[in-house]
Formats: C-alpha cells, sequence, structure tokens
C-alpha cells in the first residue's frame, strides 16, 4: 500500500509541473468547458443538505460490517469499520463529487451509471444537480449501500436505482436495464485491468455523446497504466486528465487530443 501512496505523491507533482489552465490548451471545447462550465459554482438546491450529511457520517462511531470486493483499504484492514473513520478517508471531496455533476450536466444525461456508491454523496450530488436524470448505481457492500439509501430518504432523493453485489456480476443486469448510458463514473475498485474490464462491457452501451469519467487515476501503478492505454486508445478522441480522475468522450470526426489540466475547482 506504502508504494501505491508513493506513486500517487509523485505523479501529482509531475501532474503539477504539466498541467495547464484554460488559457494552455489550444482547444475551444476544452476552454469552454473549463471556464463556462467547471468553474460554474450553480450549486443544486439540496447542496447544504448533502453537505450536511457528509459531515454527520464523518462523525458517526457506529460499526458496520463491510464487504470490499475491489483493490481493498490502504487505511482499514479489518472488514468491522466505522462509519465515521470510512467516512473521512473514502468520500470525495464536496468540489469533486460538484465537479462530475457539473461534467454530467454538460453531457445533457438523462441516465447516469456510477461503479462505486459508497456512502451515496456523489450519489447525492448528481441526482441533485440534474432532477431530470436517474442515477444507477452499484455498490459491492450490503451494510454501506444500506447507509447511503438512508440519506438519500432523508434528503428526498427517489431517481437513484441501486443495486447490491460486485461489479463483476452486477453490472451486466443494470447495463441491460438502462434506457441509455449517457455517462459513466468508474470507481469502487482500483485494480487497473478490472476497470478497463468494466470498460469494455460499458462501451458497446454508450454513444457518441457519452461521456466516461475514470476516478483516481493516480491511485496506484496499474489504475495509471490502465489511464495511459484509455489515452491511447483510438475510440477515444478526447482525453483529460484532472488528476483526480480522467474524462473520455468519443465524438467521432474530430483529431484526437489529450490535456492534462490544472484542477479549475
Amino acid at each position: 500500500m506504502w508504494s501505491n501512496r508513493l506513486h500517487e505523491v509523485k505523479s501529482f507533482f509531475s501532474h503539477l509541473r504539466a498541467a495547464r489552465g484554460p488559457h494552455g490548451v489550444h482547444s475551444p471545447f476544452v476552454y469552454k468547458l473549463i471556464t463556462e462550465v467547471l468553474r460554474k459554482r450553480n450549486r443544486a438546491q439540496l447542496f447544504g443538505e448533502i453537505e450536511h450529511v457528509r459531515g454527520r457520517l464523518r462523525k458517526s462511531k457506529e460499526l458496520i460490517d463491510v464487504a470490499d470486493f475491489g483493490a481493498g483499504s490502504r487505511v482499514h484492514r479489518t472488514s468491522k469499520r466505522q462509519i465515521g473513520e470510512m467516512a473521512r478517508t473514502v468520500l470525495q471531496p464536496s468540489s469533486h463529487a460538484h465537479a462530475l455533476g457539473l461534467l454530467a450536466k454538460h453531457a445533457s444525461a438523462k441516465h447516469i451509471l456510477e461503479l462505486g456508491t459508497s456512502f451515496g454523496i456523489t450519489t447525492a450530488h448528481l441526482s441533485a444537480l440534474i432532477p431530470a436524470c436517474r442515477v444507477y448505481t452499484i455498490e459491492g457492500s450490503e451494510s454501506i449501500a444500506r447507509v447511503a439509501e438512508k440519506s438519500w430518504n432523508e434528503l428526498g432523493l427517489d431517481s437513484i436505482d441501486l443495486t447490491v453485489g460486485s461489479f463483476a456480476e452486477k453490472l451486466s443486469g443494470v447495463l441491460k436495464r438502462m434506457p441509455s448510458v449517457d455517462f459513466v463514473i468508474i470507481d469502487g475498485d482500483h485494480r487497473g485491468e478490472a476497470c478497463l474490464e468494466y470498460l469494455k462491457q460499458i462501451l458497446p452501451y454508450t454513444s457518441e455523446q457519452s461521456v466516461i469519467v475514470l476516478d483516481d487515476i493516480y491511485w496506484s501503478p496499474s489504475m495509471t497504466e490502465a489511464w495511459q492505454r484509455c489515452i491511447v486508445d483510438s475510440r477515444f478522441t478526447l482525453t483529460l486528465d484532472f488528476f483526480d480522475f480522467g474524462v473520455l468522450y468519443q465524438t467521432k470526426g474530430r483529431v484526437k487530443e489529450h490535456f492534462r489540466l490544472a484542477r479549475p475547482w
């Protein structure tokens, strides 16, 4: 695990040296995406309520039994874990969740696929920011999924379709139920080869307008290798590296481009 952490730190400083701001890119689409979409602070009406739930989770001392189907935790060594300790380490910052929501909204997503629900905070931000969309989310751990479900009920979010089980077992069924796959977030499993396998399953259900996010691309060498393979994949005509996550666009007829970008949020 320490080798993964060292890899992430080294990658972060490498990214800082190479990342560009909006004026350093020669792409009108990317420039507008940064300045007119990701820099916006148009938060969902429920933003404050969602962050209040996050704060409560971070303070919770309740113990739950966690099933982990991915690469495992960097800090927890047993299946019995305290909700607060987990929330402080696994939940993405509000700015990160909000940025994903803005990207999904910009893609006019009506049906979102999320692999890795965790405690459902990012799911809640997606659902609240785009009320007309439906979020299909898969969580491996039953106990974690129930915590997320309780939070959504408290927030009054009823456009979330939750499936509990491993991605390998449940992904195919969820894809077949979705009317379209407009926006995808692949998270919750930090094994690079596994992420590429999920991507292979998902792509036939997407369209040219679908946008795919690969989260935690520098979490480990295998995740970075998976991301590098996506960058050179001819199916993706535009790839954006924000360090926290990578974004894949499939728009046909455009010259293939890749940008390493500074966080605009």
